[in-house]
């Protein structure tokens, strides 16, 4: 359980429930300048920063245009597996601004969560309503 300590969204879960959720979940590194993933990859997980920070964007022919820039404790994958205008479809790049550690939580693990813990899925629909005006 301690891979999903001191992350907000999990608040609500009980220990038990987060002690589930962690045997789908793994921490990863990124180097600085390294991909999470890339704009129209297949999404298979959620990433949730713990440490360091990343960067969304959109390479275009006249170079890359930044999206947001990902900080301690938020989400990173969130549009790809919720939104159902991007279905299960990377819609941005991710890359680490710097050393940057993750938890990655694996798609069907999150989307069965979200079912089962409606105000999990609210946390998450409100961040993808913020960064669509962002983007825009």
């Amino acid at each position: 359980m301690a891979i999903l300590d001191s992350i907000d969204l999990f608040n609500s879960l009980s220990d038990s429930e987060k002690e589930t959720l962690s045997l789908f979940c793994q921490e990863r590194f990124v180097h600085s300048g390294e991909s999470v993933f890339n704009e129209w990859d297949d999404a298979i997980a959620l990433y949730i920063v713990k440490q360091g920070s990343l960067k969304a964007y959109k390479d275009r022919s006249d170079g890359e245009k930044i999206l947001g820039y990902i900080g301690l404790g938020e989400l990173a994958g969130e549009m790809a597996l919720f939104d159902p205008a991007a279905p299960k479809i990377r819609v941005a790049t991710v890359k680490a601004v710097e050393d940057t550690r993750l938890v990655v939580i694996m798609d069907y693990a999150i989307l069965e969560l979200s079912k089962k813990h409606p105000e999990v899925y609210q946390k998450i629909a409100q961040i993808i309503m913020k960064r669509k005006k962002i983007s825009l």
